[in-house]
């Protein structure tokens, strides 16, 4: 980072009253643009920003810091590419996680490279104490086998396309090998396949983390398997192993890809599904599985708007307990363009009946389209991590906005909960993402030596103040009308100053505040920032004026300066030298030409 720009201290003696009020403007620096450059500097000891740290898609990260201290970041790229982080910010590569390069000695491919050689995706791990093994859940197109002839012992036509694996290693990060479920000593005796071997010769078929018989059976009985164009195989892709509170073991998946449905099971192990509890969970473009029964039997059912884009494909599932309900996400939507998106489902049980939530209920956890970006797109596969007491979620994204395409990179985002009134009237807490961004944000709380504590501050200055510390960011421009009234601005239309009272002197490093969504009603600067510090048994106020809102986060008509396009969840901000502060002016004003303006949130980092 280039060194702090400096500004000139000045003191002076303010009248105030009959009060005698020290005041002195505090030498700080502001994110702002330098000339000649795109992104501004930041202090990475405060802050950090979205920008490109791995390359891959469906990022998925195990936190195994109580083992070794790291985050794992799983990709889908080429060989399932492996990254580690000591703070889910800075992230350096470790490698393959699986050996699918070796070829035999004679240059051949070897059935290990053949099995996992092709459209390998979106892998999972998760660790089994009990055993002391990683298990690596994932799917891939595996070579055809030339030897199997169309209508040999009764097997169709055609090799199968995306079916899940399973490997295991004893560290997070490398030596995977594939599971080899005809082989006691690679699965366990209790866990050995007992599939026909005439029916399913195919080389990769013992590697299969279902057994191929038993698996099909289940997809043909709820309907819809593709199984017959797939060589008598069921196709499955993006597994996500999920552990109960209680200790149970699920595992969630697509089932029959191109069927558009999220399927779940219960695990006896994490190599052995207990069959008699799986069942359908989602079905794509129906609010529930009793919908999609309505209009098999020929009823007529409200559907899903924000899954109507284009791709049919409900896909990429996690899984969240939270105040004793099970709430899904999913991704929704072509994965090459911008409408890919994440949504929510929410049941009183681990394996349903889910129920997936309407727009106007923030149905949609995480939207690049939705939020009217121009920086990001494409925001789906991803991970739900508790960190701390906090929630976030780890997305993809495309490396172009405009390009879109398959070349992603994974980003990090807080998600709150906000409590709504649903369909029914009824009070529920729903998943609210304060991102996309792509813009300068607070390091994640656990992995710096400051917080955000305007929470913790009583806020005056207005009737709609207590906005500017919900802890929400105003992001998505374009969402539902309904649910947009529990994610509020703070509006003025006339010179305003905000105040936020501490019970007792806090120590404070930096100040944030947070642009409007809309470009009708954002501020390009902030006149005044006042801090009311304690020093030296004295009440002292320190002052930062006229702190602009950088112009990489805003374009600008060159005739009029008039704003035609604001980055969503922007804000300008000061740091300065550690403050033991009371309390905290900030004084906005409305432009000139302009009605109002709204102020999304204010974010105070201290301790």
């Amino acid at each position: 980072m280039k060194k702090l720009v400096i500004l000139l201290v000045a003191a002076g003696m303010l009248l105030s009253g009959c009060a005698r009020e020290t005041q002195y403007e505090v030498a700080n620096y502001q994110g702002q643009l330098a000339e000649g450059e795109t992104k501004s500097d930041f202090n990475t000891e405060l802050f950090y920003r979205n920008d490109k740290k791995t390359s891959g898609a469906d990022p998925f990260i195990l936190d195994n810091t109580e083992v070794d201290g790291y985050y794992y970041q799983y990709v889908t790229e080429g060989s399932l590419f492996c990254y580690r982080s000591a703070n889910l910010m800075d992230w350096e590569p470790v490698g393959n996680t699986l050996d699918n390069l070796e070829f035999a000695e004679d240059g051949s491919q070897t059935e290990f490279r053949k099995v996992t050689n092709d459209q390998m995706w979106a892998p999972e791990v998760v660790y089994d104490p009990d055993t002391a093994t990683y298990y690596m859940f994932f799917s891939a197109s595996p070579s055809e086998d030339k030897t199997v002839e169309a209508g040999k012992n009764g097997v169709e036509e055609g090799h199968p396309y995306q079916i899940m694996f399973v490997a295991a290693s004893k560290y997070p990060d490398k030596e995977f090998q594939l599971v080899n479920f005809k082989d006691a000593e690679s699965c366990g005796k209790e866990n050995l396949h007992t599939y026909s071997e005439t029916k399913y010769p195919h080389y990769y078929a013992k590697y299969l983390a279902f057994d191929p018989e038993e698996y099909r059976t289940f997809s043909d009985t709820i309907g819809g398997s593709r199984a017959e164009g797939y060589g008598g195989y069921t196709g499955g892709i993006d597994p996500h192993p999920y552990i109960d509170e209680n200790g149970e073991k699920y595992l969630f998946w697509v089932d029959s890809r191109g069927s558009d449905r999220l399927v779940g099971v219960k695990m006896i192990n994490w190599l052995k599904p207990d069959w008699s509890t799986a069942t359908v969970l989602t079905y794509h473009t129906y609010y529930t599985v009793d919908d999609w029964k309505t209009e098999q039997a020929g009823g007529s059912v409200q559907k899903v708007s924000y899954e109507l884009a284009n791709v049919s494909i409900n896909e990429g599932p996690q899984v969240v307990k939270h105040n004793g309900k099970y709430y899904m996400t999913f991704s929704v939507n072509s994965y090459e363009d911008s409408s890919y998106q994440v949504a929510q489902a929410v049941s009183d049980n681990v394996l349903g009946p889910y129920r997936k939530l309407t727009e106007d209920e923030g149905g949609i956890v995480i939207s690049g389209g939705t939020s009217g970006s121009q920086e990001i797109s494409g925001t789906g596969h991803h991970t739900m991590l508790t960190v701390g007491d906090k929630l976030y979620i780890i997305y993809h994204r495309h490396d172009d906005f405009v390009a879109a395409g398959s070349a992603r990179n994974a980003a990090i985002d807080e998600v709150k909960w906000v409590t709504i009134k649903d369909k029914d009237g009824k009070d529920l807490d729903v998943m609210y993402t304060n991102g996309p961004t792509c813009t300068v944000q607070p390091k994640i709380e656990a992995y710096s030596e400051y917080k955000n504590i305007a929470e913790e501050a009583k806020v005056s200055g207005s009737d709609d103040a207590a906005y500017l510390n919900d802890g929400l960011l105003s992001i998505y421009k374009y969402a539902s009308p309904v649910f947009a009234e529990y994610i509020k601005e703070t509006s003025i239309t006339e010179k305003t100053t905000f105040t936020f009272d501490f019970e007792s002197a806090r120590k404070v490093r930096a100040v944030m505040i947070y642009n409007s969504k809309l470009e009708n009603t954002c501020f390009k600067n902030i006149s005044r920032i006042e801090l009311v510090c304690e020093e030296n048994g004295e009440e002292v106020t320190r002052f930062i004026k006229d702190l602009e809102f950088s112009s990489e986060y805003y374009k600008a008509n060159d005739l009029d300066g008039s704003i035609y396009y604001i980055t969503p969840g922007a804000a300008t901000y000061a740091e300065f030298d550690e403050l033991n502060v009371k309390s905290i002016r900030i004084t906005v004003e409305v432009p000139e030409g302009q009605e109002s303006v709204g102020i999304s949130e204010v974010r105070i980092l201290g301790q």
